[in-house]
């Protein structure tokens, strides 16, 4: 795995800050364990190479120019690799998907996070943490988006998601239909748009604040961890969607006071890491 930090919160609207996340985040994975029960793999026994920061103009268009020409240029030199990025606000998304669709064929966008990210601009910024799905959308396709565990939104953006018919499972529905359920929707959802290459982008407020709340935007009634973890982690391992690129984003560590968000941050990108693992043996995992 090649990891790649994206301190970026340029457009941040509330509570600013996850510029920093890149260094709290690598902090709290040097200090968990690296064993996971999901996949029976020790990932120590595997190779993670960090290759630092990408350093940023203010301007996010700009900013996202560059993303997409550094993620690009990683992805096309080590083409057997899960890159994996440590933002930032989720803004950061729409640079490095676009370097996914340049250099992979079929890219699709599974979304874990409270938020639909579909509005058209947010306060007169096009490129906002605010507005990232909707460029996604309309560069590459609604199709190719599906959400797990949203609850905040504007009317605009549900209107948007109905006349686009965009996939998504609520958090309440989540709960309703259970990890198994949720698994088997995302699964035809692949099947049917025909994706092949699977980029994972998990904006830490689709977890319940009580267990992430240093992140930049909290709504309550989130996902507990181990519902997400365990449905992101059998999307990828028993998708035909082969696993290029995973984020994680929206930490912000100034309001972070016990470390417990960049850590849950740690162990998502490990879960993810070991479910490509399993993916790329052809097993289902522990």
């Amino acid at each position: 795995m090649l990891v790649i930090g994206i301190p970026y919160d340029a457009t941040s609207s509330y509570r600013p800050g996850s510029r920093f996340a890149p260094r709290t985040v690598r902090e709290a994975a040097a200090n968990i364990e690296f064993y996971s029960l999901r996949a029976g793999l020790d990932l120590e026994a595997y190779r993670v190479a960090d290759l630092g920061d990408i350093v940023l103009p203010v301007r996010p268009q700009e900013a996202v120019k560059r993303i997409e020409a550094v993620v690009a240029e990683v992805l096309g030199r080590y083409p057997g690799k899960l890159v994996a990025l440590i933002g930032g606000e989720h803004s950061i998304t729409l640079g490095s998907f676009s370097a996914v669709a340049r250099v992979e064929e079929e890219p699709c966008l599974l979304v874990a996070d409270a938020h639909f990210d579909l509005r058209d601009e947010y306060m007169e910024e096009k490129y906002s943490h605010a507005s990232v799905m909707r460029r996604i959308a309309e560069a590459y396709g609604s199709e190719r988006l599906f959400y797990i565990g949203v609850r905040a939104f504007a009317g605009e953006e549900v209107e948007y998601a109905r006349e686009k018919h965009i996939e998504y499972v609520t958090s309440h529905s989540v709960r309703l239909l259970g990890v198994r359920e949720v698994v088997a929707r995302a699964a035809r959802w692949i099947r049917r748009v025909g994706c092949k290459t699977l980029y994972v982008s998990v904006d830490m407020d689709g977890y319940d604040p009580a267990y992430a709340p240093g992140v930049a935007n909290p709504e309550p009634e989130g996902l507990e961890p181990w519902m997400l973890l365990d449905i992101l982690f059998k999307v990828v391992a028993e998708s035909g969607a082969r696993l290029r690129v995973v984020d994680v984003v929206e930490v912000s560590p100034p309001y972070d006071y016990s470390g417990i968000t960049s850590i849950l941050a740690a162990k998502t990108l490990l879960e993810l890491f070991a479910a490509y693992q399993v993916q790329k043996s052809g097993a289902r995992g522990g």
